[in-house]
């Protein structure tokens, strides 16, 4: 019976995982005087520290396990009934002698002990496990070993900043979490794990700060993660998506953040704020989020104040030229002929002169051709990528003025939108911009300027009916606090104001302004 439990078990074993070829199967050492036998998956474990861990023995088990230095002396118990105790474990004493029916004692306190069970053995080879499995006992020692292929710590490609820490997040969860520590050495800082995904088993783990971030969101984030049903995952903003409500997809401004900076996560739990990481991904996703923070860079907190006050004003500037320049210009050459100088109108007509068709066909073909030249950018490879999107941008746009397909100043017109879309430090923020754009256009199209501002003052109505989590889209322009918007809003004050408490995602303690209940008073 106990070669058909062996021949059943491996082959019950390779069956349930496919016969992978990475798969291997080995007999124990005859030095631990029990039947069975390792198995492990070579492509995600240390096979080397495998290897030293079954090597054979240069006594017997017995005298092994009895004997190693580097572990502590077994504690009996008298009042245990002759149960050993040892690393926590409990064997028992059979005819005044141990048991020899366990492994050797520095295998293991490596690893606990479990049933045979397909499924679990199954999760725990993927999860790089080496499995050994006593056949007698109907039962195996898991003992982690596991060794994944991972990228070392690079400096962001995405989020580049002039001055500041260099690392950036990878795809190893354990490796994120230790960036977050060596930044914040602090008993409030918890984290909580939780597995997500039936095929995938992606480990999740969401990180705040205890005192700090509001309890309600950390309950509705850990309830929206533990009732996901969907097979698996691949990044964080995929997560982020589910985490959000759902009429709030459709929505094209992002209601999360996502940073591959450790530093930028580490100022977000500091405020309060909650960050989703996912082994698999070098993101992290923040919540909740505002349309202030998502137009703040890591350099707007390096430099002094004044000069990050200036860049933000600038890249605001930006935000003003994507939104309004391309509708700004169909207003004036369709409708409001009579709102710039005589002298600007003679020079826009005359360089439109030859031009076959109205200005705001001239107006969404380039931009179009705008966004066929950004995608460009993101796709082509790197080394020729920027080369070949200036190079097919400057002779597109040149032959086309040059064949009277569109006007001169309509270059310039898109160049500046162009220029100022990728100050938009967010770039999913950058492209729901300009999906803005283009509703603008279509209403200077038939009510010019009077146009652009219905336009305007519905896209900022819909920006106020936005909430990311509870925290108003707009906050704090919206909800008026007024510490916020002196502290870090349009303007960065000083580091001595910096240091004022933000209001906007910490928990507010306010007092209620009555008196203590006296004893024996009634609640009302």
């Amino acid at each position: 019976m106990q070669g058909g439990a062996d021949l059943f078990a491996k082959e019950d074993l390779q069956a349930a995982l496919g016969h992978p070829p990475d798969l291997i199967i080995r007999p124990l050492p005859d030095g631990y005087g029990l039947p069975g036998f390792a198995a492990f998956l070579s492509t995600v474990t240390d096979t080397a520290r495998i290897a030293q861990l079954l090597s054979p023995l240069p006594q017997s088990s017995d005298s092994e396990s009895r004997h190693t230095n580097d572990v502590p002396a077994k504690q009996s118990d008298p009042s245990s009934g002759g149960v050993l105790r040892i690393g926590g474990q409990e064997n028992k004493k059979v005819a005044g002698k141990e048991s020899n029916h366990d492994l050797p004692q520095h295998l293991s306190i490596l690893g606990n002990y479990y049933p045979l069970h397909l499924k679990k053995m199954s999760l725990q080879l993927f999860a790089g496990h080496c499995l050994l499995i006593l056949e007698e006992q109907n039962r195996y020692l898991a003992i982690d070993a596991a060794k994944w292929s991972q990228r070392s710590v690079m400096t962001p490609e995405i989020e580049s900043s002039l001055i500041g820490p260099r690392d950036s997040f990878v795809e190893h969860i354990e490796a994120n979490l230790s960036m977050i520590r060596f930044r914040i050495r602090h008993e409030h800082l918890t984290v909580e794990s939780l597995t997500i995904g039936e095929t995938t088993q992606s480990q999740v783990m969401i990180v705040y700060m205890k005192g700090l971030a509001k309890p309600h969101l950390i309950e509705q984030i850990r309830y929206r993660l533990s009732g996901i049903q969907e097979s698996g995952f691949l990044d964080t903003t995929q997560l982020g998506q589910i985490i959000l409500d759902r009429p709030k997809w459709l929505t094209p401004f992002p209601l999360m953040q996502s940073t591959e900076r450790p530093d930028k996560t580490v100022a977000s739990l500091l405020e309060g704020r909650i960050a989703v990481l996912m082994n698999t991904s070098p993101t992290a996703v923040i919540l909740p989020v505002t349309m202030t923070a998502l137009y703040q860079t890591a350099d707007d907190y390096y430099f002094p104040s004044l000069p990050g006050t200036f860049l933000r004003l600038i890249r605001f500037i930006g935000l003003l030229m994507t939104l309004y320049f391309p509708a700004l210009y169909v207003a004036v050459t369709s409708v409001n002929h009579d709102v710039l100088r005589i002298q600007f109108m003679i020079a826009i007509a005359a360089s439109r002169e030859g031009v076959p068709y109205p200005a705001f066909i001239e107006v969404i073909v380039m931009m179009i051709l705008l966004e066929l030249i950004n995608e460009a950018t993101v796709r082509l490879p790197k080394v020729i990528g920027g080369t070949a999107t200036i190079v097919g941008g400057l002779i597109i746009g040149t032959a086309a003025a040059q064949a009277h397909l569109i006007s001169n100043i309509m270059i310039v017109i898109t160049a500046a939108t162009a220029i100022g879309s990728y100050t938009i430090p967010n770039y999913m923020l950058g492209v729901a911009l300009r999906l803005c754009s283009y509703l603008l256009v279509v209403f200077s199209v038939f009510w010019g300027i009077y146009g652009m501002a219905v336009g305007s003052a519905l896209i900022l109505f819909y920006l106020c009916s936005l909430k990311s989590m509870d925290i108003p889209y707009l906050a704090p322009f919206s909800t008026f606090m007024y510490s916020d918007l002196l502290r870090d809003s349009l303007i960065r004050a000083p580091q001595a104001l910096s240091l004022l408490a933000s209001r906007t995602y910490k928990v507010k303690l306010k007092p209620s302004g009555r008196s203590p209940r006296k004893e024996g008073e009634k609640l009302l």
